[in-house]
């Protein structure tokens, strides 16, 4: 899931390139995006299944209700990221540096509680 905040500040950089260099960029984040966010999103949520299945008693734990609807949450921003990329590739100059800056404050944000719950376990 850090592959989006790779590619979200890579996107914040589009708005400040021209021409070939724009494009360019657009492509690699698409790239990053099928390679490492798709296939990385895959593995985590494969593995919290069988985590879940291999103890599921941890199911009547309220931090891991919390994670799972963070991890919903970050799946949508999984989704809008990857629809403005496409977007982008048929229109580039509808890139705001704020928009993708917006994105990576979020996400960070939901990956620090994702981790916080995880580790703390407070409820």
């Amino acid at each position: 899931m850090g592959s989006l905040l790779v590619i979200s500040s890579l996107m914040a950089l589009v708005p400040d390139e021209v021409g070939v260099a724009k494009e360019r960029t657009i492509v690699l984040s698409r790239r990053l995006f099928h390679v490492n966010s798709n296939i990385g999103a895959a593995v985590a949520i494969i593995f919290g299944i069988f985590a879940i299945l291999a103890h599921p008693g941890v199911l009547v734990h309220g931090w891991l209700h919390l994670k799972i609807l963070l991890v919903l949450v970050l799946l949508g921003f999984h989704l809008r990221l990857y629809w403005r990329i496409i977007a982008l590739e048929n229109e580039p100059g509808t890139a705001t540096r704020r928009e993708f800056s917006i994105i990576h404050g979020v996400v960070s944000a939901l990956l620090l509680a994702i981790l916080f719950l995880v580790f703390l376990q407070p409820f």
